[in-house]
């Protein structure tokens, strides 16, 4: 497994995992657990994100201030991508929710660009 964190100016950080193989399943609960995840969902995420391809999850904690995403294996490059723009929305979503700020407004935006430039600079497809 492949981890990034991208940090947001100290006011939110994601941690971003992708790369997945079954030998990473201790370190994915730990993550999973330290966001507050409970056993059953972790196996559920576990399994779909393992045995499925084309698959993505984002789970937040407003305590933390930050956003665990997790890749799934993907069938090509641009299927890829969509599951990172996917799952960086609901970091951004997230966000506005913490801040209470529109999704639909021009600091939701910057904050998508951002995520979006900070990811493509971190990370290359499998």
């Amino acid at each position: 497994m492949t981890s990034k964190y991208i940090d947001i100016n100290g006011r939110w950080g994601v941690v971003l995992c992708y790369n997945l193989y079954r030998k990473d399943v201790r370190d994915m609960r730990a993550y999973m657990e330290s966001f507050g995840m409970e056993d059953e969902n972790i196996d559920e995420a576990l399994r779909v994100l393992l045995y499925h391809e084309n698959t993505g999850m984002c789970v937040s904690s407003f305590a933390l201030r930050m956003s665990l995403v997790f890749i799934g294996g993907s069938s090509d490059e641009g299927q890829f991508w969509d599951t990172v723009s996917h799952e960086l929305y609901h970091v951004m979503t997230a966000i506005c929710d913490y801040y209470d700020v529109s999704s639909g407004s021009e600091d939701a935006a910057w904050t998508m660009g951002y995520l979006v430039r900070k990811t493509v600079q971190q990370i290359a497809p499998p």
